[in-house]
């Protein structure tokens, strides 16, 4: 029996896939389908050759070619091939299709088994990308901050006084971006002032006015601000507009962060921002995330209460805690959050800083959600068997074991993990590949050995191969 990683071999030997351009590719190797329109679809024709001296036969039950992967939804496998016995030179079509339903690239992989006695279960890796229509696609910000539709935009002034923000409008699409209306609207409008007039944008180019807010008192003021356009995705573009009229000297907080778009978000009193720190291993540390805070008013920030973590999975993160407890104005200080997940699976949590005089002396509270994933990483395992050493008697099965570190020689040998077996499944053949899943970066040693009707106590290991794992997958 032989164990073979799925990595591209030196050269194709047996059962392989070719395209329509006659490109072959061997187990392992990645097939690139290119750039498809979201909710489009491209279809490929591809065949399944053999290239042995001797004939093989198409095991896989129900169907001949499967798939896998995160993203396996968005292709579809059109057809099957038309036969599943290749005598050597013979080639059987079939026929998949790539239909993205979001933007970026995705991620598959077919399987295909067989009988090969040197390829046995052939994988080949699948990756396309989903791409938006041409169309105008509104982007708002102010200086570096980028707003999401519906956020919120903080303003201070004294009573009396005048305080001026410049939003800049740009079209990230491909087409004419028309802006039809600029309005306020809310409780407060009459104490906020806009001077955006209807204008066209060209792609990539950009638009700015201004927002005032003029408070006729030491109170709090709420408005909104709406953008229309025929952007196809948001056709009015809201922004929420928060006002703080002081009376005399007061400290004022601004806090932000970058998010996993390196976009600047300002978190000072608006909700519904986060941030992922994607998959960690457990036991292992995520890098940082940095919140920076700074005090916009004309007194010290009072930051003595600690910023906490709280909601479904606060022990999960850690927080360092602001660089200062006194924060003069115009000064700034940060903290950071970290992800540690100790065990496999979605892990959330609520960064909350509160301060007792943030909001133009009286007390103020910023939240970020933050998410991650205790990780881990499928490695796909596949053996090759030829039809007189197949499992194919009652009670017989194919167990893949495998250690961290170091190779090993027997089941019981410590630190060895053995994942249920691969059972006779009533055809001719018996899958050969398996799916293991390990939870930390390392070199995993992987062997396999075969039990029958007549050898309850299983064959003598395969040789090992090794899996080098740097990094969960999800």
């Amino acid at each position: 029996m032989k164990l073979f990683p799925i990595f591209p071999s030196s050269g194709i030997t047996g059962l392989h896939v070719s395209d329509s351009a006659g490109n072959r590719y061997s187990s392992g190797s990645t097939l690139s389908l290119g750039s498809v329109l979201i909710s489009s679809s491209s279809s490929n024709t591809l065949k399944i050759e053999n290239n042995g001296n001797f004939t093989v036969t198409l095991t896989g039950n129900p169907d001949a070619v499967s798939k896998g992967g995160i993203h396996s939804s968005q292709y579809v496998i059109n057809s099957q091939p038309s036969s599943t016995s290749l005598a050597d030179g013979d080639s059987s079509s079939f026929q998949i299709s790539f239909q993205p339903s979001s933007a970026g690239v995705k991620a598959a992989y077919l399987i295909i088994n067989s009988d090969d006695p040197n390829i046995g279960t052939y994988i080949l890796y699948l990756k396309g990308t989903g791409t938006e229509a041409p169309a105008p696609a509104i982007q708002v910000s102010e200086d570096s901050f980028n707003f999401i539709p519906n956020s919120q935009t903080n303003f201070y002034a004294a009573s009396g006084g005048t305080s001026s923000k410049t939003i800049t409008v740009k079209n990230s699409g491909e087409q004419d971006l028309v802006i039809s209306n600029i309005s306020l609207s809310g409780p407060d409008a009459s104490s906020f002032s806009e001077n955006g007039i209807p204008v066209t944008i060209s792609p990539k180019k950009t638009y700015t006015f201004t927002i005032s807010f003029n408070p006729s008192s030491a109170s709090t003021f709420s408005a909104s601000i709406s953008i229309d356009s025929n952007d196809p995705n948001t056709a009015s573009y809201v922004i929420g507009l928060s006002g703080v009229g002081t009376s005399g000297n007061a400290p004022q907080i601004s806090v932000f962060y970058s998010d996993n778009n390196n976009i600047s978000r300002d978190i000072t009193s608006s909700t519904g921002f986060s941030y992922s720190f994607g998959s960690v291993f457990p036991g292992e540390i995520s890098s940082s995330k940095t919140i920076t805070i700074r005090n916009l008013g004309s007194s010290n920030l009072d930051l003595t209460t600690p910023v906490s973590l709280s909601g479904t999975d606060p022990g999960e993160f850690t927080i360092t805690q602001p660089t200062s407890t006194s924060l003069a104005p115009n000064a700034s200080a940060t903290f950071l959050v970290k992800f540690s997940p100790t065990s496999v699976g979605s892990k959330s949590a609520t960064v909350t800083l509160s301060t007792s005089n943030g909001k133009g002396g009286n007390s103020s509270s910023s939240v970020l959600a933050v998410s991650g994933a205790g990780g881990r990483r499928d490695v796909i395992v596949t053996w090759a068997h030829s039809k007189e050493h197949a499992v194919h008697m009652a009670s017989g099965a194919y167990r893949v074991c495998y250690k961290k570190g170091s190779d090993f020689s027997a089941q019981g040998d410590s630190g060895v993990v053995c994942d249920a077996d691969v059972m006779y499944a009533g055809d001719p053949y018996t899958p050969n590949y398996k799916t293991i899943t390990v939870s930390s970066a390392g070199t995993w040693y992987i062997r396999v050995k075969s039990f029958s009707q007549f050898n309850a106590t299983g064959s003598a290991f395969s040789k090992s191969i090794q899996a080098t794992v740097s990094s969960p997958g999800y």
